[in-house]
């Protein structure tokens, strides 16, 4: 009994959110976000991005791998992010010079059904991030380099262990690249490598562990629709550093994979694309089902 409470008490430290990020441990960033094309950039104009990711879980994973019996886990995450990409016509080194700004929302509700036990549920702002990026395109290829600053601006309270805000400053060096097979660009492979890093917790003595997420995808352009196979994982590099009960002594992990499809909507309305991630593994993380709807519209 007592190894599943304090099973499920990490697992509430586990998941302090954004972008509902069932992904990892300390993480800001949230890996399966991204589909189809994800590395390929667009032409200088204003865009709009709405990110609708579902995770659910009714199963946890010890630092082992191993599923934890006993205890009626549960993980619900729903979030919400608003993204405004400027892609200027600005050229440094040969490509374009981008900046965009991610502002997301989520509600929260994990619980391991025990009389007494915990059940928690939380909505708020999470910290917001922004890139600043140069974006390549060659016949065959697109690339990116980028690199991202985590704002920890959202709601934080260091006593609430799933706060929707962090409460420390993040930096994520980026960087991607798609591949065309054929010269109709109809065939694409496209990967994107992430390594973030964890500063010092407002209000606490902690710093969380660093990680690196890798998004990718296969796809087939098919007239106005895209079919993929995309997969998304996330490594802690690290362990967390600091003094008290609340350091993570483990580093987490997680690998997915599952269908992506995306279609482009009639006149100016866009496109859509929908995604299902289904774990593979997972070690000190729940082990569930990612759903993401993103909407996409040029603005101008």
């Amino acid at each position: 009994m007592k190894k599943i409470i304090l099973t499920a008490i990490l697992m509430l430290l586990a998941f302090t959110l954004t972008k509902a990020r069932p992904a990892a441990a300390g993480a800001h960033f949230t890996s399966g976000g991204s589909g189809y094309m994800l590395a390929s950039m667009p032409p200088p104009g204003l865009y709009y991005l709405m990110y609708n990711v579902w995770f659910q879980s009714d199963d946890y994973y010890d630092n082992d791998g191993r599923k934890m019996r006993g205890a009626d886990f549960k993980t619900r995450v729903f979030s919400q992010t608003h993204r405004f990409v400027y892609s200027t016509p600005v050229q440094i080194l040969g490509g374009n010079l981008m900046f965009d700004l991610l502002i997301p929302v989520s509600y929260s509700h994990y619980g391991d059904g025990l009389v007494g036990g915990l059940d928690n549920r939380k909505f708020g702002l999470n910290d917001i991030s922004s890139h600043t990026t140069i974006a390549w395109h060659g016949n065959r290829y697109d690339a990116l380099a980028s690199m991202c600053i985590f704002f920890p601006i959202g709601e934080y309270h260091k006593n609430e262990p799933t706060s929707p805000g962090k409460g420390y400053w993040g930096l994520q060096p980026t960087a991607g690249l798609t591949l065309y097979f054929d010269e109709a660009k109809t065939w694409t492979w496209s990967t994107v490598l992430r390594y973030e890093i964890s500063y010092r917790q407002r209000g606490t003595d902690v710093t969380e562990g660093n990680f690196f997420h890798m998004e990718s995808a296969l796809g087939k352009q098919l007239g106005n629709m895209s079919l993929a196979v995309s997969t998304a994982g996330s490594w802690q590099t690290t362990d967390a550093k600091g003094k008290g009960p609340v350091v993570n002594p483990w580093r987490s992990e997680r690998f997915a994979l599952g269908p992506d499809v995306g279609v482009n909507l009639p006149g100016t309305w866009g496109n859509l694309n929908l995604r299902c991630l289904f774990d593979v593994t997972a070690r000190y993380n729940p082990k569930g089902v990612m759903t993401v709807l993103t909407w996409t519209k040029v603005i101008f």
